[in-house]
């Protein structure tokens, strides 16, 4: 039986993972959500994705990825080759295209990049690769010396690190996008770009009051700073380290990792580490030693999720990638120990303050697993950040709750259709159904967490430690 670890896969579904054969095989190898890129998906094959992925099987969690505001280059077909000490002028597409001007101008599409910046300020061409140098603004013209230079191709993107820039937070390919994920029941939206609770709050005014669970990417300065209120607002975090890379200093970024991964689970939400993370094996079949040990830290930080892009999207070997990172992430968890970690969830502080005293139960009783009853996924949250070394059980009622669980390191969720109301029937139904999926022998120990029969409780929580055939009479 293949052993799949606590830490979750996202993979991002693409031309090389479209067929069925290779999406079954990605699922089989231990593909726990399917990312959508919006960036380079329409509605139809939005709708055509997430069906063959249903199709297959009813576990597997979809996530769509927003575009985001990228600026980007454009106005030209050939390469340009910008040299050092040269000077170039930056200008919006609306005028380049007025004005029908030369070689010399670098067409942009961000209209008013003018009114945001001012000299000295840094422009990035193609993820960093290319270095300007704002010497003057002169209307609506952007006057630049090349500071690093090199061969710019159509398309490339455009950062400006440390300026706050005026576009609007979603454009209307993302509020499309949204709606579309809503109303097909995509389990997840992540959001590119969140730099403050405004866009939070213009995300969640388009979700509405849907189920659907809302990811904040944080990719830039603002998302950084503005961290400690988002993360209250969101129901979990991407560390997108691609545009992250550019916007902040390269060498900045394990920092932040690490920082980002704490502040979640402290309060319980998961957070998943995304890009480049085997990157080589878009073209190779085994990784890097660098990007394995990358793999690993980042599962040694405490992530909940790690995520591959490229690697399974357009790459060559899309099963083989993700067999690969859940064999890197098995391994490290086989030597870790629980990783306590203090803060208040959003479950009770009750629920809290049972949830940390299992480490030394797990500890002292030899526990086999931990099977949880909950109706919100609160109390598996608070469980699972302190990545215990056995696995949860959750057993509710909902099915994209089943789905939306595959986003928590460590949980693995059941679905009972019909849940008695009475406490003592409903353990002995859960127990039953982890049991009767071979998860569990006879004479295993487990920590049973629930909720009390008491009517018009606020807040209750149960935690017994039993046998297993003692709960389920046999």
């Amino acid at each position: 039986m293949e052993q799949f670890c606590k830490t979750k896969i996202i993979a991002t579904i693409g031309p090389s993972s479209w067929d069925e054969i290779t999406l079954r095989e990605m699922i089989s190898n231990g593909m726990d959500v399917a990312r959508i890129n919006a960036s380079f998906a329409d509605s139809e094959e939005l709708s055509r994705v997430a069906k063959s992925i249903r199709d297959i099987s009813p576990r597997v969690a979809l996530m769509l990825d927003t575009k985001g505001y990228k600026i980007r280059v454009t106005g030209f077909e050939d390469e340009k080759v910008l040299k050092n000490g040269d000077t170039v002028i930056v200008i919006s597409e609306e005028k380049f295209s007025e004005n029908n001007i030369g070689e010399k101008y670098i067409p942009i599409t961000y209209s008013s990049l003018h009114k945001d910046i001012s000299r000295n300020t840094k422009i990035l061409l193609d993820d960093g690769n290319i270095v300007l140098n704002v010497l003057d603004i002169k209307d609506d013209e952007i006057h630049c010396e090349i500071v690093q230079g090199g061969i710019l191709k159509p398309k490339k993107t455009v950062n400006i690190p440390n300026t706050h820039l005026a576009f609007p937070s979603l454009s209307q390919k993302d509020r499309d996008d949204i709606k579309f994920a809503v109303d097909n029941n995509f389990d997840y939206v992540s959001a590119s770009y969140v730099r403050s609770i405004n866009d939070v709050a213009k995300v969640r005014e388009i979700m509405g009051k849907s189920e659907t669970k809302l990811i904040a990417k944080i990719e830039d300065r603002e998302g950084i700073d503005n961290f400690d209120q988002i993360i209250n607002f969101v129901d979990g975090v991407m560390i997108a380290r691609g545009d992250m890379g550019v916007e902040i200093s390269f060498e900045e970024v394990p920092i932040v990792q690490k920082q980002i991964i704490y502040k979640c689970r402290s309060v319980g939400k998961p957070v998943i580490v995304a890009t480049q993370m085997l990157e080589s094996m878009r073209e190779n079949i085994i990784p890097t030693r660098a990007e394995v040990s990358d793999v690993a830290n980042a599962v040694m930080d405490g992530c909940d999720a790690v995520m591959l892009s490229a690697e399974t999207s357009t790459g060559k070997y899309p099963a083989e990638a993700i067999k690969i990172m859940n064999s890197i992430a098995l391994k490290v968890e086989n030597v870790l120990k629980p990783q306590k970690v203090e803060g208040l969830t959003e479950a009770s502080m009750e629920t809290d303050v049972l949830c940390n005293s299992l480490l030394d139960i797990v500890d002292n009783l030899s526990i086999k697993g931990i099977v949880v009853i909950s109706q919100s996924g609160k109390t598996s949250q608070s469980i699972s950040r302190h990545r215990l070394s056995i696995p949860i059980w959750e057993v509710g009622n909902s099915i994209q709750r089943v789905r939306q669980n595959s986003l928590l390191r460590g949980v693995k969720a059941f679905f009972l259709k019909d849940f008695p109301k009475d406490r003592d029937e409903a353990v002995q139904r859960a127990v039953e159904c982890v049991y009767s999926y071979g998860e569990l022998d006879l004479n295993d120990k487990i920590a049973i967490i629930s909720g009390s029969s008491i009517e018009n409780r606020s807040k209750n929580s149960i935690l017994e430690i039993s046998i297993v055939r003692d709960v389920i009479g046999s």
